[in-house]
């Protein structure tokens, strides 16, 4: 389980990112009023990188409490996946709201294990 972990701590980093460029991106196009390729690629990368781990971690939390927000997130990736198949366009506002889901659920999920690392090497020092 302990590899799992590790394996979910390393791919949150890489959606943190890749979701970051992708928001960054898109901004940058409202901000010129053009289209770039590349902005494409980028929100693929956001994509493809959050639905593994969101499946990763279903596997790695199915006994914690930070399961929800990844049940959440597998219930608006059927939704997706559904809309798509079906062939039915997504509004606007939609994929607004869903860069800045995956880029405030990694990035608070990233914090909060920044900032409690410290915490738990301290008690973890006292008991040795």
């Amino acid at each position: 389980m302990k590899t799992l972990r590790k394996i979910t701590d390393i791919a949150d980093i890489i959606v943190f990112v890749c979701t970051t460029l992708a928001v960054a991106g898109v901004f940058y196009e409202g901000m010129t009023q053009k289209w770039y390729d590349f902005v494409g690629v980028l929100v693929v990368c956001m994509d493809y990188s959050f639905l593994p781990t969101t499946i990763l971690h279903l596997a790695a939390d199915k006994k914690d409490l930070r399961l929800l927000p990844h049940i959440i997130s597998a219930l608006m990736l059927a939704a997706a996946v559904v809309m798509k198949l079906a062939g039915t366009d997504y509004p606007a506002w939609s994929l607004v709201l869903w860069y800045f889901y995956i880029w405030f659920l990694y990035g608070t999920m990233l914090a909060k294990r920044f900032f409690q690392r410290p915490a738990s090497r301290d008690r973890s020092n006292n008991h040795s």
